[in-house]
């Protein structure tokens, strides 16, 4: 593969000659590695007719306007030394190949149509959500962790891994479920689908079981014994099993067509939401069979009035200490209000208006006209929702946080591009809760500051120092999401499961390091820490974590990982950068041969010929190429340090 073809090295003006370009095929093809991770030699695997070389998938010019590539060969690349493959918000619409072994992968908020046909035999955890998938290939035996939400399946496989404990396949067009669902499984979320009923016996080890917003007219008469959270709200249910499971924590069974509740409620039950359904009747002694700090939604409900009068008597006692009751006639309670039942979304105009009312500016009928240009475009009400659903945040009462929304949307005014991606983000997030709208919100302002980079707004020598401040903070992000990948799997053990939310660890730690860190750029406050698992000894851990990383590696990754540098340097010192991709190019020749053969030797393999011996060359190939990139990418980084009066 010519790496000029691909677009990973940029050809020096007036160098185009055929003769150049068949020295630098072979050497060119090698360099490739670098990037990708894989020997040429072991490029050409092919799957089936749709499968294709990382090359080939890299050098491909008909893809999505926003969609990665070049990060996705960048952490493709990291994923050999993990077994942990991260392609989460890359917009991709296919996957390069990636290696066999590994033991998580994450392609989260892409748009994926379709997954490879055979997937690693030693896969644990699998996250391919907000994609577009119509079906799922077969799964691997000992996958414990499955997350295919918000795509559009029609079905799910036949058999599932016996291993698996969560499945979360929520937001989807799936008109029925499997009778014999895996018997580990403890977390099911099959909420947003078409189902008109359940499995009959469900796995006896489930927790967690979320069937809202589907067709079902009834329950099985056994629930399982260990369940602790039952969502069956938005459906047709017309009645309950009189037997609950004991250990029912939650249950929500509001907007149904439930005419009386069981007599017997489980005694653990801290918050029952049966509001607007069609209950006449409740049982007697259901303010006492229930805690003093449950929460219980009877709202929108046609109870007779003298259980009204019975039930308001009751709370108005002075030595009233039984349950937080909400009742027809009364505000509703907060804490059954969704999303879909808030006033109708702001137009977009109205949106970015609203963020800049109090922090005017000259300037902001330009911003104005600009945004209202944008109406129109595809996502655009999807984050003028996603702006209304700032207002009623946890951040939206932090003055600097309004600040830094309205001069974001100041700043994006200008950029056709960036508004389109804010568009897409924006898609994605209103579908979740309010931290994964924070978390969207935070990559949204980092997405911002790159972009500043390749509009060349740190190309000035006085911004230099600005641009390695801004490297440090990617930097620092980088490793916090590696710590708070690390955190949920240590949390996603046998006993845990049910409890790992993903969104709030990995928000947990950028915002209590945020000041610490210099994360500035990120919002200041989160809505529900106290979910995510991280204690005040955590955070400590991760700041030291953090900065002995950054100590110990940030030179390399500024030099050769972090590509608004490369950029940056390519505009500052053209004919210097130019030179150094010479070198690289040159470099993968003899010099590349040579260490391999070196490294070989060293460990006794010079000369023989096996199947141990090619896998050798795979893995001492790429770790040659990065050891010459940092050599050659290093002398750059410094020399223009130097040139420039600045030292890391």
């Amino acid at each position: 593969m010519d790496p000029f073809e691909a677009g990973h090295i940029q050809r020096r003006d007036g160098i185009s000659s055929n003769e150049q370009e068949g020295q630098e095929n072979e050497a060119g093809a090698q360099w490739g590695g670098v990037l990708t991770g894989y020997d040429v030699a072991d490029s050409a695997h092919v799957e089936d007719d749709q499968d294709q070389t990382v090359e080939n998938w890299a050098a491909e010019r008909d893809v999505g306007p926003l969609e990665d590539r070049e990060e996705a060969l960048t952490r493709l690349n990291l994923s050999e030394s993990n077994q942990h493959l991260d392609l989460e918000s890359l917009s991709l619409t296919s996957l390069p190949r990636f290696s066999t072994d590994l033991r998580r992968i994450d392609v989260p908020f892409n748009r994926l149509t379709r997954l490879p046909h055979t997937l690693p035999a030693t896969l644990d955890a699998l996250n391919v959500g907000h994609n577009q998938l119509t079906n799922l290939p077969t799964l691997p035996a000992v996958l414990r962790y499955l997350d295919a939400s918000n795509n559009r399946l029609a079905n799910l496989p036949d058999a599932h891994p016996p291993a698996l404990q969560f499945l979360d396949v929520s937001h989807n067009q799936l008109p029925n479920l499997p009778e014999a669902l895996p018997a580990e499984l403890e977390y099911l979320d099959v909420s947003h689908n078409q189902l008109p009923n359940l499995p009959v016996a469900l796995p006896a080890e489930l927790r967690f079981l979320d069937v809202s917003h589907n067709q079902l007219t009834s329950l099985p008469e056994a629930l399982p014994a260990e369940l602790r959270l039952l969502d069956v709200s938005h459906n047709q249910l017309t009645g309950l099993p009189e037997n609950l499971p004991a250990t029912l924590s939650t249950l929500a069974v509001n907007r149904n067509e439930l005419t009386r509740l069981p007599e017997a409620l489980p005694p653990g039950l801290e918050r029952l939401f049966a509001n607007h359904n069609q209950l006449t009747r409740l049982p007697e002694d259901l303010l006492t069979q229930l805690g003093a700090s449950a929460d219980v939604d009877l709202s929108g409900n046609p109870l007779p009035q003298q259980v009204l009068r019975n039930l308001h008597a009751a709370r108005s006692a002075e030595d009233y200490i039984d349950p937080n009751v909400a009742l027809p006639g009364d505000n509703v309670s907060e804490l059954s209000s969704t999303d879909d039942e808030q006033n109708a979304p702001l137009t977009l105009t109205e949106a970015v208006a609203y963020w800049l009312r109090d922090n005017p500016k000259e300037g902001d009928r330009e911003v104005l006209a600009a945004w209202r240009t944008s109406a129109e475009e595809p996502g655009a009400q999807e984050y003028a929702l996603f702006l209304g659903k700032l207002f009623d945040s946890v951040n939206s009462n932090n003055q600097e946080f309004q600040e830094s929304v309205a001069n974001d949307l100041r700043q994006a005014a200008k950029n056709p591009q960036l508004r389109a991606q804010y568009f897409q983000l924006a898609a994605d997030a209103n579908q979740s809760c309010e931290d994964r709208r924070t978390l969207t919100w935070n990559g949204m302002q980092t997405a911002r500051l790159i972009a500043d980079v390749e509009n060349g707004v740190y190309d000035e020598r006085a911004r230099l120092p600005d641009l390695i401040d801004l490297g440090r903070v990617m930097f620092r992000l980088d490793a916090l999401e590696g710590i708070a990948r690390e955190k949920a799997q240590s949390l996603g053990s046998v006993d845990n499961a049910e409890n790992i939310d993903a969104i709030e660890l990995y928000l947990a730690y950028q915002n209590k390091l945020r000041e610490r860190l210099g994360l500035q750029h990120v919002a200041p406050n989160m809505r529900f820490f106290e979910a995510s698992g991280v204690t005040d000894a955590d955070i400590d851990s991760a700041e030291i974590t953090v900065r002995s990383k950054e100590a110990a590696e940030f030179a390399d990754y500024l030099a050769t990982d972090w590509q608004p540098w490369d950029d940056v340097v390519s505009r500052i010192a053209p004919d210097d950068h130019a030179a150094m991709q010479d070198q690289l190019i040159d470099a993968m020749g003899e010099e590349f041969d040579g260490r391999l053969e070196q490294q070989l030797a060293d460990r006794g393999l010079s000369g023989t010929e096996s199947d141990l011996v090619e896998d050798a060359k795979r893995e001492l190939g790429a770790k040659v190429r990065k050891e010459i990139a940092r050599e050659i990418k290093g002398a750059l980084r410094d020399r223009v340090l130097n040139d420039h009066g600045l030292r890391l």
